[in-house]
C-alpha cells in the first residue's frame, strides 16, 4: 500500500481530484462523506475490507442505489492510489469490471489512456502546487482590474500582459487538476519486481563497469541532486517494466550505452 492514510485523508485527496467539477462534487461528495463518517474518519484505509463495504451497502444504502456511483468512484480512486490493500469496488455488487484497477495497464485503460503515474510524494507536490497556483488568482484579478481602469483598450499593454498571465495560470491549474484526477500510484505488488515509478534502480555500465543508482519518478518530481530521474528520460524509458538481470540500451546524447539492471527496490 502506498501509505496508511486515514479515511478523512483519503476523502480530502478524492475531493481535490474533483476540483474542476464543482457541480459533480456537490452532487456526489455527500454520499462519500456519509460512508467515510460511518467507517470512521480516523480509521486507516488499509483496514478497510470488502466485508465492510458490503455491510454498508446492505444496511445503510438500502433503497438508495443512486449513492452507489459516488462510492464506486471513491473506492476506485483509493485503489488506484493504493490507499486500500485491494480493489474493493467489486464488494459494492456492481460487477467485476466497474473499475478500481491497481496500477499498470489496467489503470491506464480505465482512465482512457490518461493515467499519470506518480509517487505519493509526487501526489502531495501536485496538491501543493495546485493550492499555490489557485492562491494567485486574486492577484491576477487585481491586475486585470487595475489595467481595465484605463478605458483605452486599444493600446493597453498592462491589460494584455494580465490577460496572458491569467491564461497561463488557468492552463497550469487545469493541467494540475487533470494530473490529480488521473493519478495512479503503483505499489510493489503491482510492479511485480519490475522497474516503475517509485522504484530505486541500480544499473551497471557494461563498458565501464561503473554502477549508478537512481529513483524513477514522474516528470513533476525530477531532482537530479537527489537522484530522482523521470520515467520519460532516456534512462527511464529504457528500464521501465524491466527486471533485474535485464540488459538495456540507453539512447544517450553521445550515443547508445548498454547497461545491466543489477537491483530494483520498491
Amino acid at each position: 500500500m502506498a501509505e496508511s492514510v486515514t479515511a478523512s485523508e483519503a476523502l480530502e485527496h478524492f475531493q481535490g481530484s474533483m476540483a474542476n467539477e464543482p457541480e459533480k462534487a456537490e452532487a456526489e461528495l455527500p454520499a462519500v462523506r456519509a460512508f467515510v463518517a460511518w467507517y470512521g474518519l480516523e480509521r486507516r484505509m488499509g483496514e478497510l475490507r470488502g466485508g465492510d463495504v458490503t455491510t454498508y451497502v446492505k444496511t445503510k444504502m438500502k433503497g438508495s442505489p443512486e449513492h452507489l456511483e459516488p462510492l464506486r468512484a471513491f473506492l476506485a480512486y483509493c485503489s488506484r492510489l493504493a490507499f486500500t490493500p485491494e480493489n474493493l469496488v467489486p464488494a459494492l455488487g456492481v460487477g467485476p469490471t466497474a473499475g478500481g484497477a491497481r496500477g499498470g495497464r489496467g489503470a491506464n485503460a480505465e482512465l482512457g489512456g490518461d493515467a499519470f503515474y506518480v509517487t505519493l510524494d509526487g501526489l502531495r507536490h501536485i496538491e501543493e502546487q495546485l493550492a499555490a497556483e489557485k492562491a494567485k488568482r486574486p492577484m491576477i484579478a487585481q491586475k486585470l482590474h487595475d489595467a481595465m481602469a484605463d478605458k483605452d483598450f486599444r493600446e493597453n499593454a498592462p491589460l494584455d500582459a494580465a490577460r496572458d498571465e491569467q491564461g497561463q495560470l488557468e492552463a497550469h491549474i487545469r493541467d494540475l487538476e487533470s494530473r490529480l484526477r488521473n493519478a495512479v500510484i503503483i505499489d510493489e505488488e503491482a510492479k511485480g519486481g519490475r522497474a516503475n515509478v517509485g522504484s530505486v534502480v541500480t544499473l551497471v555500465n557494461l563498458d565501464t563497469s561503473r554502477e549508478q543508482t537512481f529513483t524513477l519518478v514522474s516528470a513533476t518530481e525530477v531532482n537530479p541532486a537527489q537522484g530522482k530521474i523521470s520515467i520519460q528520460s532516456p534512462v527511464g524509458t529504457a528500464v521501465i517494466n524491466r527486471g533485474p538481470g535485464d540488459e538495456v540500451t540507453v539512447n544517450a546524447p553521445s550515443g547508445p550505452v548498454k547497461f545491466r539492471i543489477v537491483e530494483i527496490q520498491g
